[in-house]
C-alpha cells in the first residue's frame, strides 16, 4: 500500500464521480496516484455505459471530458493520464487492475441500480480484479479515516484483509473495531455458548498480537454474539456505529461462499452503508469461461 497506484472507473455520471474525491483522499494519505478509467462498449452491445460517437476524434473529446471531470475532485499532481478503451465494462476494469494497487468506485451508477442490487459491472469486479476494490457510495464517510471495522473468520484468508487494515492505520492512526461473530442458536445451553465465547476471545487476542503487534493499541478485540446470519450483525454494527471502513475478504472459511448470493461478502456489500474494502485472496485467478461471454 505504499505509494498505490488507485483506478477509478467511471462511466462519468454523477453518481460515478463521487469516487474521485474518496480515491484523492485514499492517495494523499498513502502517497499514491490516480487513473480515471472509461469504457464504453460497441454500439451493438447493450449495457450500463453509455456509447460514445464512432469518429476517433471524439475519443479524444472524451479523455479531455474525462480528465477534467477528475480535476474537479482529484488534484492535478496526483493524476496520470486517463484511459478510454472499447469493450465490456467489468472486463476492462480487470484487465487494468492488473497493473494498479487498488480499485475506487462507487456501487451505482447511470444506471441508478442501488447497492441492493449490485450491478453486474460491479459484482464482476469485485469478484475478478486483480487489486483490493473499494466500494463507496454518496453515504459513505470515509474522510477523515478515524474508525475501521475489521472481521475475521479465523480463516487464512481473512489474513490479507489484516495486511490491508495495518497499512491504512500506520497513515492515519485509526481505530480498529476487530470482530468475529459466533451464531448462538448453535449451543443448546447458554453455559456451553459462554465457555465457548471466553475460548474464541482468547484465540481472537492471540491473533492481534502474533499479527497485528505495531498496532495493538489501536485495536479492539471483541467476539460477539449473534442471533441472525452474520451479515445481518455486520450491517447492524455499521448502523450502530459510524465506521469510515469496513475491510473485510471476500473468501470465507470454507472457501465456497466466494460471492455467491447469500453469501456473507456480498450481502454485506450489497446492504451496508459504509464504504467496503474487499480483499480478494483468489486475485492471481481469472474468471472461468462461463463469464469469458458474459
Amino acid at each position: 500500500m505504499e505509494n498505490p497506484r488507485i483506478l477509478v472507473p467511471t462511466d462519468l455520471s454523477e453518481l460515478s464521480l463521487t469516487a474521485f474525491a474518496d480515491a484523492d483522499y485514499m492517495a494523499d494519505i498513502l502517497d499514491g496516484t490516480i487513473i480515471p478509467l472509461y469504457v464504453y462498449q460497441p454500439e451493438k452491445e447493450s449495457g450500463s455505459f453509455p456509447t460514445p460517437p464512432k469518429p476517433p476524434r471524439h475519443i479524444a473529446d472524451l479523455e479531455k471530458e474525462l480528465e477534467a471531470k477528475a480535476l474537479e475532485h482529484v488534484k492535478d499532481e496526483r493524476l496520470e493520464p486517463v484511459i478510454v478503451a472499447k469493450g465490456k465494462p467489468w472486463k476492462v476494469i480487470m484487465e487494468e487492475s492488473e497493473d494498479v494497487d487498488m480499485v475506487i468506485m462507487t456501487t451505482h451508477g447511470r444506471s441508478g441500480f442501488s447497492r441492493l442490487f449490485l450491478g453486474s459491472v460491479t459484482e464482476r469486479v469485485v469478484r475478478f480484479s486483480k487489486a483490493p476494490v473499494l466500494l463507496v457510495e454518496k453515504e459513505s464517510k470515509i474522510k477523515p479515516l478515524n474508525d475501521i471495522l475489521l472481521t475475521t473468520d479465523f480463516s487464512d484468508h481473512s489474513l490479507q484483509a489484516f495486511d490491508y487494515a495495518r497499512s491504512l492505520v500506520k497513515k492515519t492512526n485509526a481505530g480498529v473495531h476487530l470482530v468475529h461473530l459466533i451464531n448462538m442458536q448453535q449451543f443448546k445451553k447458554i453455559t456451553a455458548f459462554e465457555n465457548q465465547v471466553a475460548v474464541v476471545q482468547e484465540r481472537l487476542n492471540s491473533w492481534v498480537d502474533d499479527y497485528l503487534p505495531d498496532i495493538r493499541s489501536n485495536i479492539t478485540a471483541e467476539v460477539l454474539p449473534v442471533n441472525s446470519s452474520v451479515h445481518e450483525a455486520i450491517v447492524r454494527l455499521t448502523d450502530q456505529k459510524k465506521y469510515n471502513l469496513v475491510v473485510m475478504s471476500t473468501l470465507g472459511h470454507s472457501g465456497l461462499d466466494y460471492l455467491r448470493l447469500g453469501s456473507t461478502a456480498a450481502n454485506v456489500l450489497r446492504l451496508v452503508k459504509t464504504a467496503v474494502l474487499s480483499i480478494n485472496p483468489k486475485m492471481d485467478e481469472g474468471p472461468g469461461e462461463e463469464h469469458q461471454n458474459m
